[in-house]
């Protein structure tokens, strides 16, 4: 159509300039007329053409959103997910081989602390079940361990010392709506911190807080059901879980180590009440809240009847955290008591097949405590990924009174802390810190340490 138009016009000159050619004024209007319908219908067809393109573009963009749609809702109704986390440590410290030597020795460590794996189920909108499992120091077996915080040291044969598989986490969850939840099954004790930030990008420090570790067990977890609800960034949760067993108990590490994971067989006789209340998201870096712990420990006992009492314990903690302005701020506070300390005290000393020097003193009374406070110094310096300066403060006092005599000081230990998190990629750490800890006993001179550790976390 556009060669012939040309083709007319091209003609129409040659006709004007060629005398042999005669045109009437008519029929050279005819032929304006005609050329001018002509371009009209080229007009109209590059009209289409721009039309039919613009329809094709918005078509493919409409299939592009909904192909994405599509994936985006495939993957909201993915009913399952992995994750893991893990942590390898090396440490260079001071140390006393037991409670009498008063001169530390330098010793270096290497330890592959744990492996976690979780896998999770979600059956429909109300009904999913997570089961995690703990690989600690690489491995399992029986194997010797030489404890030189009992009385004037010795060994301990333990089936778990050489390594452990532990399912810290089989939990059935019922959501009921989305501020009420019950949670049953193999669940965690929500007492403090550590059951809420236990990955290692959840702290700052190389290892997990050893203060919390000298009064409760880190990441506890027991058998029982949990009830919680939400309203207003308030969270409240009330937990019945079975409880610890006093048989276990020591000087410095008061109840933590009568955590029941080393029987095959979990002695309930005794059932423990949990209560806790937190405003905010801990999780994600800024809230704060109370928890509160009691439970008989005596019925739990494997050998009740060398005991006279309940040996309730109470625990009482305040816990928090706060981030902003590229500070990130926690800490917490633990207090406890155990009644008829004296009585468990000696019933341990003279339980069959456990060592006297096992269980020296339990306090009546234990505290401890730790803040950390970190600064991402990555726009200071120009750097590409984040790097936080931290500096961390621990205490532990887990004989803080005793029943009968004097509670001995060996255990009262402040530790400072200053050390870098370095973050490669969001799902990986890489840490290192130089601390001290300082002995309330006069005759204890400070200790020094240095370490490195390496996390990681990610979800499928």
């Amino acid at each position: 159509m556009k060669f012939t138009s040309l083709g007319s016009l091209a003609l129409l000159t040659l006709a004007m300039s060629n005398s042999s050619f005669a045109v009437t004024q008519d029929e050279l209007q005819a032929i304006l007329a005609e050329q001018k319908q002509k371009l009209i219908e080229i007009e109209q067809q590059l009209a289409e053409l721009k039309k039919a393109n613009a329809e094709q573009k918005k078509q493919a963009v409409l299939a592009k959103k909904a192909s994405k749609s599509h994936d985006e809702a495939a993957s909201a109704e993915k009913n399952w997910w992995l994750k893991s986390y893990g942590s390898l440590l090396y440490k260079s410290e001071e140390i006393f081989r037991n409670t009498q030597d008063i001169d530390p020795d330098r010793r270096a460590k290497t330890d592959l602390e744990r492996v976690v794996v979780e896998l999770g189920h979600k059956f429909d909108s109300q009904w999913q079940i997570e089961l995690e499992l703990e690989y600690e120091h690489g491995g399992t077996g029986a194997a010797l361990e030489y404890d030189g915080f009992e009385e004037f040291g010795e060994f301990e044969s333990e089936i778990e010392a050489g390594g452990e598989v532990l399912v810290e986490k089989l939990e059935v969850k019922y959501t009921v709506n989305e501020d009420l939840a019950v949670k049953f099954g193999r669940i965690f004790v929500p007492v403090g911190l550590g059951t809420e930030l236990h990955k290692p990008g959840q702290y700052f420090t190389t290892e997990r807080h050893w203060s919390e570790a000298t009064m409760i067990p880190q990441v506890w977890h027991e058998n029982g059901i949990n009830v919680s609800g939400s309203w207003n960034g308030f969270n409240a949760q009330a937990l019945v879980t079975t409880g610890l067993n006093s048989e276990y108990f020591r000087s410095y590490r008061w109840a933590a180590s009568g955590h029941q994971k080393r029987f095959e067989q979990v002695n309930s006789d005794d059932l423990a009440f949990t209560l806790r209340l937190d405003y905010g998201d801990l999780a994600k870096g800024t809230g704060f809240g109370i928890s509160y712990y009691t439970g008989d420990t005596s019925g739990n006992r494997n050998n009740d009847d060398n005991i006279e009492g309940d040996g309730n314990l109470t625990l009482i903690g305040l816990h928090g955290a706060w981030q902003g302005y590229n500070w990130q701020l926690r800490g917490q506070y633990l207090y406890g008591e155990l009644d008829d300390s004296a009585a468990i005290t000696l019933a341990n000393k003279t339980t069959p097949g456990l060592q006297p020097g096992n269980f020296a003193q339990v306090g009546s009374e234990a505290e401890s405590a730790f803040f950390e406070a970190a600064y991402n110094s990555q726009s200071l310096f120009n750097l590409s990924k984040p790097l936080y300066l931290f500096a961390a403060y621990e205490y532990a006092n887990p004989l803080k009174e005793v029943e009968q005599g004097n509670g001995s000081e060996r255990f009262d230990i402040d530790e400072f802390a200053f050390g870098i998190n370095y973050l490669p990629t969001p799902e990986l750490v890489l840490k290192a810190q130089f601390a001290q800890q300082q002995y309330a006993q006069d005759n204890l001179d400070d200790t020094n340490s240095f370490s490195l550790s390496m996390g990681y976390y990610f979800s499928l």
